[in-house]
């Protein structure tokens, strides 16, 4: 009788051989890990391509900041005033060295657009605010930094025209009777 014992044992063990047997959460597991392995990967390509966007964003940052540190040296170098003041300097004339800085600094586009009705609004802006500043070394000062300017702070009109504003403008307190602000 041993042997349809031994029978009955080969023939199942054949059988389950045949059929799979206990190797379907083998697959479900290889499935698993196939899937967390992409994950992962992906995982990594998006925070490589987060990485790359951050340290292009940052390089961007530090070129704009040093940009404006370099401004703002040749905004501090070219607002000092000469020892002699020269005379007839006037709002007019600053206005005057404002259309020779654009026609200097200007490319043919900007030059047309200039002529084509920026400086009807931007001459007298220029004039109303260098008369504001109440100081005849402010107008120098602005005359001084539109003629001497460079192709670095050709875009960069209102802030020559604030850096005189601030640096020389007139300290007078309007008359006490003078609304410090407009009202409304």
């Amino acid at each position: 009788m041993p042997t349809p014992r031994r029978l009955l044992l080969l023939c199942s063990t054949a059988l389950a051989l045949a059929c799979g047997g206990p190797a379907g959460p083998n697959a479900d597991d290889q499935k698993a890990k196939q899937a967390a392995a992409k994950q992962a990967e992906d995982d990594a390509k998006e925070a490589a391509g987060v990485a790359e966007r951050k340290a292009k964003r940052e390089a961007e940052d530090k070129l704009k900041a040093e940009a404006e540190v370099k401004i703002a040296a040749e905004l501090e170098r070219l607002s000092v005033l000469p020892d002699k003041l020269p005379k007839g300097v006037t709002c007019d004339t600053v206005g005057t060295a404002q259309d020779a800085f654009v026609r200097r600094l200007g490319d043919a586009k900007a030059i047309a657009a200039w002529d084509a009705g920026g400086k009807d609004k931007a001459i007298p802006m220029t004039i109303v605010q260098c008369t504001q500043a109440d100081s005849v070394k402010t107008a120098v000062c602005q005359q001084n930094m539109f003629d001497s300017a460079g192709p670095e702070l050709k875009d960069e009109t209102r802030k020559i025209m604030q850096v005189c504003i601030d640096k020389y403008g007139s300290t007078k307190k309007p008359p006490a009777g003078m609304p410090q602000k407009r009202p409304g």
